[in-house]
């Protein structure tokens, strides 16, 4: 039995090998591309998943002297899941007007926003990483929207500090949310109850 065991895990690791090179996580520098805006890297599971309305991140803005280590810090925390999904830099060919031509973003997701528990786990280990700046995290759907600058941020934290924080917007549209979900179940409960009182009939 142990043998069989310890030859699954084999084929699991041997498996989870190959589709880690199967993922077209982009091995080259940020600061070496200038014809594309961005360059990706993604955890196996994060790229066959289909990107909804609740994905969100968390944003960092390296100095261009800091792209590359930043970048390569942040893949690697990928590639060792760490970090979840996945994450992409903007290239040196990422210019934008009204940006600041110093720095660059770096975008680190997670899949649904409004999962607070994983939105904190990820900024814990951006923390443990040494990302020790001010950050804010944003839905991909505000972006969308184009809501950028003041009371924008989702989420923020503070320098230095694992502690999230959460605006009053936000708390208002996750208390709604959680309120539907109890009373979509409460409701189901009641379905569930009346079906199985017919049945006893």
């Amino acid at each position: 039995m142990h043998c069989t065991l310890l030859s699954n895990m084999r084929d699991m690791e041997a498996f989870d090998a190959l589709l880690s090179d199967l993922v077209p996580t982009d091995r080259r520098a940020p600061s070496q591309v200038l014809d594309e805006h961005w360059i990706w890297a993604f955890t196996p599971t994060g790229y066959e998943s289909v990107p909804t309305k609740w994905f969100g991140k968390w944003l960092l803005f390296p100095p261009l002297s800091l792209l590359d280590s930043s970048w390569g810090t942040i893949r690697t925390a990928i590639e060792e899941r760490r970090l979840d999904y996945g994450a992409k830099a903007g290239t040196l060919g990422h210019t934008k007007e009204g940006t600041d031509p110093t720095r660059r973003p770096i975008c680190i997701y997670t899949r649904d926003w409004r999962d607070t528990a994983e939105v904190h786990r990820t900024l814990t280990v951006l923390r443990d990483l040494g990302f020790k700046e001010s950050l804010s995290y944003k839905t991909d759907e505000d972006t969308r929207r184009g809501r950028y600058g003041k009371g924008a941020s989702t989420y923020r934290a503070a320098a230095a500090s694992k502690h999230l924080i959460i605006p009053r917007r936000t708390r208002e549209i996750l208390d709604y949310f959680h309120a539907g979900r109890e009373q979509a179940r409460r409701a189901a409960n009641a379905r569930l109850t009346c079906t199985r009182s017919a049945r006893q009939r």
